[in-house]
């Protein structure tokens, strides 16, 4: 029956387009999937990295997507232990009863009620807490408690806390490899079912009445003949608007993205005060805060500022910078953060829908499939998502699709494990590599001009960015040096696509990009 389908074409490969590929190939759909630049290098890379479920959206009364997010933690707990691990999570609290009755409000939509004092104490999150443990039912890792004071003045809360609560949520290191492990999902599943499965990076499309041509952005990569897809899905996440803008698809505006910017410490008190537990605190002005073990270090975030312009030039601006050492700074006094304490930082715009007036908090963190009129052939773009409910979109989005085409459900992916065994074991800031040997057999203990190259022949890498940001992720290492860039680039001169002429350049350039986009520092040889 596939054979007699044309492919369904999705445009963006970030977590939530190679989320939707993977559903509709278990269902016999061939796929195209095609983005501008490369997998994951949109909101997927520039997230808190968190898989949960939305504690804080109970308070704008959003229980049924609290409810499918705790779900889908357990799911990504469960078949991808691999990217996924449980995280301990603390929230300290400044007085007793304060935001009670405002968070009840919001949970019961009811505004008279809101309070314009953003804090929350004891009893709000006591409260919200154990709502959250009802929603997790039997899949709840854990019930929330609340900690002793022997268990946690040692950690150096700032003299205003009175109380602090831990809670579990799930952290997901590297998104970017998740998503490089959905590609091979879905060539695995194409090749299974003998049906089409096609992912092209760096192409622009292009409508030309019922067909798509693709403008080749690198001058290496081979032509893709041009299509007429049976459906058409709009997965730019918050360049969705310009997407469908450049094809000539009449639609009003159907974004209003958020900017959340992050920052990355290495600083030795900071990680010595987590230990091996994050904290979700409220900041001085009431807005939340996360201070996070990661990767070795510590990431801090984020903001939630609204963002017009060209998402992919989104940049953590010195205010931003400025205000998250602030927040830190008014949780954990005694680290006392300075901005020279920042290995680095980045910054992302989440796919939210518009929403012109209110405060950024309130805008709905969930997801639709918006269905398009006048098209030469079935057309959505997605509005919304998250890390967490990139499965579960993918589901009902490839439901609504499926009808379309005539077709019944025939598979899904709640159960479908990316890893087989007990959940792996490794030592901080080896995870990359674990994931890597997972997914082309080469050693994790190869040199970076091996795991380079295999990443350029089997997932899908084709510049410096691609590895060292998206595969490699040699981009948060703090030892990064121009030596390491260079086996980079010398993994991609020897697979055809940099030429040995313009390594040089290349370099000089890719290290003005980290310090500009990142603010990292690459260490001389």
């Amino acid at each position: 029956m596939a054979q007699n389908l044309n492919p369904v074409l999705i445009l963006g490969a970030g977590i939530n387009g190679a989320a939707l590929a993977r559903e509709l190939l278990l269902n016999h759909v061939p796929v195209v999937l095609v983005d501008h630049a490369d997998i994951a290098s949109g909101t997927t890379s520039w997230s808190s990295r968190l898989i949960h479920g939305g504690l804080r959206y109970l308070e704008h009364g959003e229980a049924s997507l609290v409810y499918e997010s705790l779900a889908e933690r357990e799911r990504f707990l469960s078949n991808s232990p691999e990217h996924v691990s449980p995280l301990e999570l603390m929230i300290p609290v400044k007085s007793q009863f304060a935001g009670l009755i405002s968070s009840a409000a919001g949970f019961f939509n009811l505004p008279f009620l809101k309070s314009t004092n953003p804090s929350r104490g004891s009893w709000a999150i006591r409260s919200g807490l154990t709502m959250y443990d009802f929603l997790a039912g039997s899949q709840n890792l854990g019930s929330h408690r609340r900690m002793t004071e022997k268990q946690w003045k040692p950690i150096g809360f700032d003299a205003s806390f009175v109380d602090v609560f831990s809670y579990y949520d799930g952290q997901i290191e590297f998104p970017e490899l998740y998503v490089s492990t959905l590609i091979h999902d879905c060539q695995l599943i194409a090749d299974q079912h003998g049906i089409r499965f096609t992912l092209r990076t760096y192409r622009r499309p292009k409508l030309n009445g019922k067909h798509f041509e693709f403008e080749n952005l690198l001058d290496f990569d081979a032509a893709i003949d041009p299509l007429e897809p049976s459906a058409l899905v709009n997965a730019s996440g918050p360049s969705g608007d310009e997407t469908l803008q450049e094809l000539g698809i009449r639609s009003n505006r159907l974004f209003g993205g958020t900017r959340g910017s992050h920052l990355i410490s290495h600083k030795p008190a900071l990680k010595e005060a987590l230990g091996p537990r994050g904290i979700y605190a409220e900041a001085f002005d009431g807005r939340p805060v996360f201070i996070l073990p990661w990767n070795g270090g510590v990431l801090i975030g984020t903001t939630d500022i609204r963002h017009e312009g060209d998402p992919e030039q989104a940049t953590a601006s010195q205010e931003e910078i400025a205000y998250l050492l602030k927040c830190v700074n008014s949780v954990l006094p005694g680290v006392e953060l300075k901005h020279e304490d920042l290995a680095q930082h980045y910054s992302g715009v989440r796919p939210l829908p518009f929403v012109p007036e209110g405060s950024t908090a309130s805008i709905p963190r969930g997801h639709w499939l918006h269905e398009h009129s006048s098209t030469p052939w079935p057309c959505y773009t997605i509005v919304g998502g998250k890390l967490t409910t990139c499965r579960s979109l993918a589901e009902h989005s490839a439901k609504t699709i499926l009808k379309q085409l005539g077709r019944e459900v025939v598979g899904d992916s709640k159960t479908r494990k990316t890893y087989q065994g007990d959940p792996p074991q490794f030592e901080p800031g080896q995870r990359a590599r674990f994931i890597l040997q997972h997914l082309t057999g080469v050693d994790r203990g190869a040199d970076i001009q091996t795991l380079a190259a295999a990443t350029i022949t089997q997932l899908h890498a084709k510049t410096l960015a691609d590895v060292v940001e998206r595969r490699l992720m040699l981009v948060f290492d703090p030892s990064l040096s121009r030596s390491h860039l260079s086996e980079v680039a010398d993994a991609l001169i020897a697979d055809g696509k940099l030429a040995i002429d313009t390594k040089q350049e290349a370099l000089d350039a890719y290290t003005q990009r980290l310090q500009s986009r990142f603010g990292k520092q690459v260490l001389p040889d």
